[in-house]
C-alpha cells in the first residue's frame, strides 16, 4: 500500500458527487409544501338549510390568478353543475357563485394553482336542505370522475435522489477501479 494522495481529478469527481447529492436532496422539503385547503364555507361534511349563493374556499397561500388555471365544480347528486361562471380569487380565497336550488349531497371539486406554481386539487361534500328530497342520478348514467393527477411529486423526488445517488456511486466505483489499475 502506498502513501499516494488522491489526484486532483479524483478529488474533483468526489466533490462534484457531493454537490450533486446535496443539490438533489435540498429541494425535497420545499416541494412538499404546496398550498392546501384550510377551510371552506360551507364546511366539508356540514349540513346547511339550503343551497348557498356561493362556495368559498380558503387556502394556506396566495393563489395564482390567471385566466383558465383555476376551476371549481359544484354538482348535486344527479351530476347537475351548480357553479355559475368562473371562480373569483382574492389572495388566499376562491369564491364560486352557485345557481339552482338543489337539495341533498353537493360535491365541490376544485383545482387551483398554488403560490409555488403547482396545481393542487381536491374535493369534499356537504348536504343542502333535506337529503330525502335530493335528485338522483339518471338511470344508466355514470357519475363523472375527476381526472387523475398522475404520480405525486414525492415519487419524482425519490426517483431523482435515487438516480443521483446511483450516478455518484458509479463515479466513485469507476474512480476507485481506475486508481487500482494505475497503482498496479
Amino acid at each position: 500500500m502506498s502513501g499516494h494522495t488522491p489526484s486532483l481529478r479524483t478529488r474533483l469527481l468526489v466533490g462534484l458527487g457531493l454537490v450533486l447529492g446535496l443539490a438533489a436532496a435540498s429541494p425535497a422539503m420545499p416541494a412538499l409544501a404546496h398550498d392546501e385547503l384550510l377551510a371552506s364555507d360551507p364546511a366539508a361534511d356540514s349540513v346547511v338549510a339550503e343551497l348557498p349563493a356561493e362556495v368559498t374556499l380558503t387556502f394556506s397561500g396566495v393563489l395564482i390568478d390567471e385566466d383558465g388555471v383555476n376551476a371549481i365544480s359544484v354538482t348535486d347528486a344527479a351530476g347537475t353543475e351548480l357553479a355559475e361562471g368562473t371562480p373569483v380569487l382574492d389572495g388566499t380565497t376562491a369564491t364560486q357563485t352557485l345557481t339552482g336550488d338543489s337539495q341533498g349531497t353537493v360535491t365541490v371539486r376544485w383545482r387551483v394553482v398554488s403560490s409555488d406554481g403547482h396545481p393542487v386539487s381536491g374535493e369534499f361534500t356537504f348536504t343542502a336542505g333535506d337529503p330525502a328530497a335530493a335528485p338522483t342520478a339518471p338511470a344508466g348514467g355514470t357519475a363523472e370522475t375527476a381526472p387523475a393527477e398522475g404520480l405525486p411529486p414525492v415519487f419524482w423526488i425519490v426517483v431523482s435522489v435515487v438516480v443521483v445517488a446511483g450516478v455518484i456511486a458509479l463515479i466513485v466505483a469507476l474512480v476507485a477501479a481506475s486508481r487500482r489499475r494505475t497503482e498496479d
